[in-house]
C-alpha cells in the first residue's frame, strides 16, 4: 500500500472563522503561479464589519516548513498598505503599538513550535471593510513520483465571490496533471483511485502549461455544508523523467539544478527499528504503533536486512543479528511487533547507544545502507543533550538516523536534532485516528534508496564556474523524490554548464553528464518581470532553508548565533517571512497619541501620600502609616507610571478562599499581608483596549488581556468592563483563552475536557465549578502558576460572558505590571501564593 503524506510537507492555507458574526468574507481569491517547481500564491480576500464597533478578525494559514510569506498588503478605504519585514521582535512591537492606538493591523509571524502554520490578526473598523493580500512562496517537494501544490480551503461560511486559479510553467513535458476531489483527510492511500474534482476545468496550452480553475457556486458550496467548503484542493502534476543529470536553469547569474533520474534499482539496506514501548504508549499509540510496523514489515525489499528493538526501562532485541527479509523472517517479526507491550519508564540513552553498536558491529559492505529508525513519544529519561553527544560519540560509521515523535508529549527539537545530525529526517506523527498511516507514509518516503555518496560539479572550460552554491553533497537520494541546487554563476558570460553528477548505486559507482546551454530568454509566464528574479528567489530560500536547518544541528553557541544572523540577513534582503522575521502593516496616523512599548522595563516603587482605595471605599493603612485611596493613583485617561516607592507584602491567601466576579469596579484586586480586605486598582478602560497584566524576565511568561464591556453600568455611570480574552505566552508556547473556546500554539482544545493536557512542558488542567463556569490551571513547568476562571453570560446579569485570572508563584518574587493607556508595577512576594487579576 502506497501511503501519500502531506500533514508537513506541502502547502495549506486556511481562512479561519473571524472573531465576530458581523464579520463577513465577501470574496476569496486564489491565485498560484508554479514555475519550475517554484510556486508563488497570492490569497486575496475582503472582509467586511457590519458592526458599529472594530472588531479583531483572525485568520490562520497553515504553511509547512518549505513555504515562506512574502508579502502582506492591506487595502483600506482605497488606499494600499503595505507589510514591513522586520525581526520578530521589531514587528511586533509595532503591531501592539498600533493596536492599542485603535488602528487597523495586521502581522504575519510563524507560530512557535508550529512551522507549518502562520497567523494573521486585522482589527477592521467599524462599519468598513478590509481587503488583505497575503502572497507566500514554496519549492514544491517531489513526493511518491509527484509534486503535489496543495490549499487547504475553510473560510467558516459561503463566499459568493470564491475562485481558485492555478498555473503551471515547466521546462520539460508535464506527463500528468490532475485535481481530485475536495480531500477530508490529510492522510491518502495512493492505491486508491480518488477520481477528478467535477467543478475543476484543465486547460493544457502548451506539452509544459496547464492552467487550472475552480469557481464554486454558492450552491455547490452549500451542497456541502451551510459553513462552505472545507477541506484540501490538490493538483498532482509531474515531468518527463530520464536516467540522466537532471535540468539546469540560468537566468541573470544564477542556476537552478533539478535532479531526479529515474530506472535505478534500490540500494539494500540493513535497517533497525528502535520502538519505545514505555508506559506513556499504552493505549492506541501502541496498537497504532503496531499496525503501522505490520504494514512495514510486509513492504520490506528482499535484498534488505533488519531486527526491532523495543525499548522501555530496558532495550530488547528481537534477534542477536540482522535477519533477511523472507516470508518466515517478517512473518515472525510481524508476530514479535503484535506482541509488544507499552510499560516502564523512556530510557532512549540505552536503546540509541545499544542499537548503534549493533549496527557498527555489522560487517562494513559499500554496496549496503544502514539506517536507524527510532520513534519516541514521551521525553527521554536522560538530558538530551547528553544522548546528542553519546550518539555523536558512538555513531562513527555514519549511520543515518530517521525520527519520529509521536504526539504531544513528544520532545521534538530532541528528535529534530538526532535526525540532522545524524545525516536523517524527523516528522511529528500527529496522534490522531490515522497515525498508523502517517508512520507507514513516512517509512514509504525513505525506504528505496537508489544512490548514495553523491557530489555534484558545474565545471566550465577551466575550472568550476559558480559560486555561494547551496548544498553540493548528498547522502542518499531515494526514488520519487528531487533534488534540488541552486547558486551564482562567478561569470556573467558563462555561456555553458558543464554539468558532472557522481555517486554509488546498487550496480557501483555511477557518474552523470549533462552539457547544459545558458538560457538567458524570458518566458511568456503570468508576469514575465518576475522570471528575471526567479533563479535568484530560489536560489536565497534553499540557502535560508539549509542556514536554519545547520543552525539546528551545531552545538556551539557562536556558531549558531552566526548562521541565524545569516539566515536573518537572506530574509530581510529577499523579504521571506521565516522563523527569524515577521511583517507588520498598520495604517498611518494622522496624529501620534502616544503608547508604550512592548519592552519597557518594569518599575517597583512605593511612595509615601500614593493612595489606593477598596471596593467597600474603605481606606488602608500601610506599613508607614500612609493613607491608601484610589483618587491619587491617576486621573482617568492620562497616560503615566504609579510609584509604589517600596514593593509591598502580600496577604497569604492559604487563609481562606476568594471567589471573583464581582460588578464593574474592582478591577484588580490584590491581597496584602495584615489586611483583611484586598487592595483594589481602580482602573478606568475601555472596550478593546489591551492590559499586560505580567511580564517576567526569568520565567520568560507574559499574559496580556483583552477588554470588552457590558451594557450594564456601574456607580459613575459608565459601562462595566471585563476580560474577553486572555494571551499567555512562554518560550515556544501561545495560549490563547476566550470563554467560548482555548488555543495552545493554534490547536484547538475543549473547556469541557476533564482531561490533563500537556505539550512543551505545559500541564493545563479544566475543572468544573459550575453548569457553565469552569477554571482552568496552567502549569508552565518553570515557577508560574495562572488560574482562569470562566464566567458565562448564562449565569451573570451582564449579558456577557466574562473571564478573572489569577496569577501564582512557588520560589520567587514576580513583578506584575498592569498597562494599557497607562502602567503601574508591583511585586508578588513568594510567600504568598496568589495574585488576583480581576476585570467585574
Amino acid at each position: 500500500m502506497d501511503v501519500r503524506f502531506t500533514c508537513l510537507v506541502f502547502l495549506l492555507f486556511t481562512v479561519v472563522n473571524s472573531k465576530s458574526n458581523n464579520l463577513e468574507i465577501t470574496s476569496l481569491h486564489v491565485q498560484s503561479d508554479i514555475r519550475y517547481r517554484f510556486a508563488t500564491t497570492l490569497v486575496t480576500s475582503t472582509v467586511a464589519n457590519n458592526d458599529n464597533k472594530s472588531v479583531e478578525a483572525k485568520f490562520d494559514v497553515t504553511l509547512p516548513d518549505a513555504a515562506f510569506i512574502t508579502e502582506f498588503v492591506m487595502e483600506i478605504d482605497g488606499q494600499l498598505y503595505p507589510g514591513e519585514i522586520n525581526e520578530k521582535e521589531k514587528a511586533k512591537k509595532k503591531y501592539e503599538t498600533a493596536k492599542k492606538k485603535g488602528q487597523t493591523a495586521g502581522i504575519v509571524s510563524q507560530k512557535p513550535r508550529h512551522t507549518n502554520r502562520f497567523s494573521v490578526d486585522v482589527n477592521v473598523a467599524a462599519e468598513s471593510s478590509v481587503t488583505f493580500n497575503l502572497t507566500y512562496q514554496e519549492l514544491l517537494e517531489r513526493v511518491y513520483g509527484e509534486y503535489e501544490h496543495i490549499i487547504y480551503i475553510d473560510p467558516g461560511q459561503i463566499v459568493e465571490d470564491f475562485k481558485i486559479d492555478v498555473a503551471i510553467h515547466e521546462s520539460r513535458d508535464i506527463t500528468k496533471v490532475s485535481v481530485p476531489p475536495i480531500r477530508n483527510d490529510i492522510i491518502s492511500d495512493n492505491s486508491i483511485d480518488e477520481g477528478k474534482n467535477a467543478l475543476v476545468t484543465i486547460d493544457r496550452p502548451t506539452t509544459k502549461s496547464a492552467m487550472i480553475h475552480y469557481a464554486p457556486t454558492i450552491d455547490d458550496q452549500k451542497q456541502q455544508s451551510d459553513q462552505g467548503i472545507s477541506g484540501l484542493f490538490v493538483i498532482e502534476y509531474d515531468v518527463e523523467r530520464k536516467f540522466d543529470g537532471g535540468e539546469v536553469l540560468v537566468v541573470d547569474g544564477y542556476f537552478v539544478h533539478f535532479f531526479a533520474p529515474s530506472g535505478m534499482k534500490p540500494i539494500p539496506k540493513d535497517i533497525l527499528f528502535i520502538l519505545d514501548v514505555s508506559g506513556s504508549m499504552t493505549g492506541v499509540k501502541i496498537r497504532q504503533q503496531r499496525d503501522a510496523m505490520d504494514k512495514i514489515l510486509q513492504d520490506l525489499n528482499e535484498e534488505d536486512r533488519f531486527n526491532i528493538m523495543e525499548f522501555s526501562s530496558q532495550s530488547k532485541l528481537w534477534q542477536e543479528s540482522l535477519v533477511s527479509v523472507n516470508s518466515n523472517t517478517t512473518h515472525n517479526a510481524r508476530e514479535f511487533s503484535q506482541k509488544m507491550l507499552a510499560s516502564g519508564g523512556t530510557r532512549a540513552n540505552d536503546a540509541l547507544e545499544k542499537g548503534i553498536q549493533f549496527l557498527n558491529n555489522v560487517e562494513l559492505d559499500s554496496q549496503r545502507i544502514k539506517l536507524i529508525v527510532f520513534m519516541t513519544d514521551g521525553r527521554a529519561d536522560t538530558s538530551s543533550n547528553i544522548i546528542l553527544k553519546n550518539v555523536k560519540t558512538y555513531n562513527t560509521k555514519g549511520i543515518t538516523m530517521f525520527s519520529l515523535a509521536f504526539g504531544n508529549n513528544a520532545d521534538y527539537t530532541f528528535i529534530k536534532k538526532l535526525a540532522v545530525q545524524n545525516k536523517g529526517i524527523a516528522r511529528r506523527i500527529f496522534e490522531d485516528s490515522d497515525s498508523s498511516l502517517q508512520i507507514k507514509g513516512f517509512y514509504d518516503e525513505i525506504s528505496s534508496a537508489t544512490l548514495q555518496n553523491l557530489t555534484f560539479k558545474y565545471l566550465g572550460k577551466d575550472d568550476e564556474v559558480v559560486e555561494n552554491v547551496t548544498r553540493l553533497n548528498f547522502d542518499t537520494f531515494f526514488d520519487g523524490k528531487e533534488l534540488i541546487i541552486a547558486g551564482k554563476m562567478s561569470d556573467d558570460n558563462v555561456n555553458e554548464v558543464d554539468l558532472v553528477v557522481t555517486g554509488d548505486g546498487s550496480d557501483g559507482h555511477i557518474e552523470l553528464s549533462l552539457d547544459s546551454d545558458v538560457n538567458k530568454g524570458v518566458l511568456e509566464l503570468t508576469k514575465p518581470e518576475d522570471f528575471h528574479k526567479i533563479t535568484e528567489r530560489i536560489w536565497a530560500y534553499l540557502t535560508i532553508k539549509q542556514l536554519l536547518e545547520s543552525a539546528i544541528a551545531v552545538d556551539n553557541a557562536e556558531e549558531k548565533i552566526q548562521l541565524n544572523q545569516r539566515a536573518l540577513d537572506l530574509s530581510l534582503k529577499y523579504k521571506f517571512v521565516t522563523p527569524l522575521t515577521s511583517m507588520v502593516v498598520t495604517k498611518p496616523d494622522e496624529k501620534d497619541v502616544g503608547s508604550f512599548e512592548e519592552n519597557e522595563d518594569a518599575l517597583l516603587a512605593l511612595s509615601s501620600g500614593s493612595h489606593l482605595t477598596s471596593s467597600s471605599g474603605a481606606h488602608f493603612t500601610s506599613s508607614s502609616g500612609s493613607h491608601l485611596t484610589s483618587s491619587s493613583i491617576l486621573p482617568h485617561g492620562q497616560p503615566g507610571i504609579v510609584d509604589f516607592g517600596q514593593p509591598l507584602p502580600f496577604y497569604d491567601l492559604s487563609r481562606g478562599s476568594y471567589s471573583g466576579g464581582a460588578g464593574g469596579d474592582p478591577h484588580f484586586m490584590v491581597r496584602m499581608k495584615g489586611l483583611e480586605l484586598p487592595v483594589c486598582f481602580n482602573i478606568k478602560t475601555k472596550n478593546g483596549e489591551i492590559l499586560q497584566l505580567l511580564k517576567d524576565p526569568v520565567s520568560g511568561v507574559t499574559i496580556n488581556a483583552g477588554v470588552v464591556e457590558s451594557t450594564a453600568r456601574n456607580d459613575h455611570g459608565d459601562l462595566k468592563t471585563f476580560f474577553g480574552e486572555l494571551v499567555l505566552r512562554a518560550p515556544s508556547v501561545e495560549i490563547v483563552v476566550k470563554p467560548s473556546s482555548i488555543y495552545f500554539n493554534g490547536a484547538s482544545l475543549s473547556w469541557d475536557d476533564k482531561d490533563v493536557f500537556r505539550m512543551e512542558n505545559v500541564a493545563i488542567i479544566v475543572k468544573f465549578v459550575g453548569r457553565h463556569d469552569r477554571t482552568m490551571t496552567i502549569d508552565f513547568g518553570n515557577d508560574i502558576i495562572v488560574t482562569i476562571r470562566r464566567h458565562m453570560k448564562q449565569d451573570t446579569n451582564m449579558a456577557l460572558s466574562y473571564l478573572n485570572i489569577y496569577i501564582g508563584k512557588r520560589d520567587r518574587d514576580i513583578t506584575i505590571c498592569i498597562r494599557g493607556t497607562w502602567r503601574t508595577c508591583t511585586q508578588i512576594d513568594k510567600a504568598v501564593p496568589d495574585y488576583i487579576g480581576q476585570q467585574g
